[in-house]
């Protein structure tokens, strides 16, 4: 929505539409709060001055009320101002919202309310009133539209927009493995791996590339039963049906044919069981007794009395070379609209992960946190249910349960290396693909596991992948509804190298994005934090121009520097 000249945008809320109140004219402050720090000293003339501390900076923001003699409704706007701004949520505590005004829109201000003042009439006997809202920011700088520039090896020049240094956050995803990375700016350096060409010249790989597949084609998937026979899996599925290539994105998902997903029929003469088609992989050539594997799983659940009742899942299959599961990573929808559930297992070769085999291993069976989502109550469902003679109704159940799994992308980072097996299932969000960090609200776990009798010791020869449906009662009575979104994406497979302790190694493979942040002084590769190994400190950009130089195998990368130009 375009701001109008008179209006305020406060943590997303429209002054006018939102809040229901016109905004005064507003004066700026010209300045933060500061403090002078000074020293007296004992016969020195004068005092020793320290510095200044800027504090933080507060706007005051006059708004009216207009609501003649009605005080019902000016009741219920004071009502609405006042939880729209102030929360009594402690989760709520520390954070700050963005505010924007009409009158410079480019122009962000971060911070808090602080107060609401009482209200005065404008017109006695009325209920026109004013009042100040108080925002106060405790980093006084305002922010400028994020600027996003590509970088290339060596020396780059930035010219930086606004009145105070900015910290750059740099994106790179290399195209070879990295022994070392970094940059100078402005007489500051950050980087990460060894500096001297000693160190990086003795620096050993911890992994080795195996598998890049971004899932762009069919090609290196095959559904011969000859070998999908072999790869089962809990509950005895029917294989058949068949996936391809979505077309706007490179991810697998079930055909579609006449407007239909591909599942194949719906299975007769036998009871209601799983159905749909399994793939096995092609492209990998070589059996790895230790091992990495990061690959995702988006799931979307659709609402609606009888599409949340409906029952998808997919799962991927790690397998020996023989084609039998050795793990699985999975999402499962349950009957009856319940809400669904993330499965990490490892197995023994030929077993079916069945309940109480005593052969597989739960790294990770659960829901995901529901964070803000509130369930209601159970609704019944009444269908037409048709026979030969007969016409009858059936009532059928539909809880509507939702969690973060209803509708997620589930990336999966698991590591084997000797007997020990480390794991983390990470959500992103599925408009900007970025990783989520609160756990409460969604899917953030890791784990380790120690395999002391090497039980799930069996080498990684191949993976495949199922997605499947389980019938429902609207599957029998001709119901239309929509099947839950399921999809693969980005296979990724490693070797785990042996590597001594005393060892310099690769700060990064082909492909794995590294993040130097200086905003939040945090540095990741594969979404992982790392320390950085040489700093002077986080070197920030200044106004102006900048001459900001890359280092490392960076020729033929990708870098991107972000940044927000910041206001005094």
């Amino acid at each position: 929505m375009t701001l109008q000249r008179d209006d305020f945008e406060y943590a997303g809320l429209n002054s006018r539409d939102d809040l229901q109140v016109e905004m005064g004219n507003v004066v700026l402050p010209s300045a933060p709060a500061m403090a002078e720090q000074v020293t007296d000293i004992p016969a020195m003339y004068g005092n020793q001055f320290n510095g200044t501390d800027f504090t933080s900076r507060t706007i005051s923001i006059p708004v009216s009320i207009y609501c003649a003699d009605n005080q019902d409704r000016f009741n219920q706007i004071m009502h609405n101002l006042s939880g729209l701004l102030l929360s009594d949520d402690p989760s709520d505590n520390g954070k700050e919202y963005p505010l924007v005004f009409g009158f410079e829109p480019k122009v962000t201000y971060w911070g808090h309310i602080t107060a609401i003042s009482d209200p005065a009439p404008i017109n006695p006997g009325m209920y026109d009133m004013s009042l100040t809202i108080t925002f106060v920011q405790s980093d006084p700088r305002a922010t400028l539209p994020q600027v996003e520039k590509p970088l290339n090896n060596g020396l780059n020049t930035i010219t930086v927009s606004g009145t105070a240094r900015t910290a750059p956050v740099i994106q790179i995803i290399p195209k070879r493995a990295l022994k070392h990375i970094g940059f100078t700016l402005n007489g500051g350096q950050y980087g990460i791996g060894p500096e001297t060409p000693e160190d990086q010249a003795s620096a050993v790989q911890p992994y080795t590339d195996v598998v890049r597949d971004p899932i762009a084609s069919m090609a290196t998937w095959t559904m011969d039963d000859s070998v999908t026979s072999v790869m089962k899996t809990s509950d005895n599925p029917i294989y058949q049906g068949s996936c391809e290539i979505n077309s706007s994105s490179t991810v697998m998902i079930v055909a579609n044919k006449s407007g239909k997903k591909d599942y194949g029929p719906l299975p007769s003469g036998v009871n209601d069981t799983w159905y749909g088609p399994a793939y096995r992989y092609t492209g990998m050539t070589q059996s790895l007794t230790d091992w990495r594997v990061v690959t995702s799983l988006y799931h979307l659940k659709y609402s609606g009395f009888h599409n949340s009742r409906a029952m998808g899942r997919c799962e991927l299959l790690l397998l020996n070379a023989n084609g039998e599961m050795i793990a699985r990573f999975g999402i499962l929808d349950l009957g009856g609209g319940k809400k669904p559930l993330i499965r990490l297992q490892l197995c023994e070769s030929g077993s079916y992960m069945e309940k109480d085999d005593g052969k597989h291993r739960n790294l990770y069976y659960d829901y995901g946190p529901s964070g803000a989502v509130e369930n209601g109550r159970d609704e019944y469902i009444r269908i037409n249910s048709i026979s030969d003679k007969t016409r009858k109704f059936i009532t059928l159940i539909n809880r509507e349960e939702s969690d973060c799994i209803s509708d997620g992308i589930f990336v999966l980072d698991l590591t084997k290396k000797g007997q020990v097996f480390t794991w983390s299932i990470t959500q992103y969000n599925t408009h900007t693909g970025e990783p989520y960090t609160d756990s409460r609200k969604h899917l953030v776990v890791s784990g380790t596991f120690v395999d002391s009798n090497n039980q799930f010791s069996s080498p990684l020869g191949g993976i495949g992948v199922t997605f499947l449906k389980f019938p429902i009662a609207e599957d029998h009575n001709n119901i239309d509804y929509k099947d839950p979104f399921m999809s693969l994406a980005n296979l990724r497979i490693w070797q785990v190298n042996k590597v001594n302790p005393s060892d310099t190694t690769y700060i990064a493979n082909a492909g794995q994005e590294i993040v130097l942040n200086c905003d939040t002084e945090s540095t990741t590769v594969g979404g992982k934090l790392v320390s950085p190994i040489w700093s002077t400190d986080y070197p920030k950009l200044k106004p102006g121009v900048n001459s900001l130089t890359m280092t490392g195998d960076l020729d033929d990368a990708q870098m991107t520097l972000k940044y927000l130009p910041k206001l005094l």
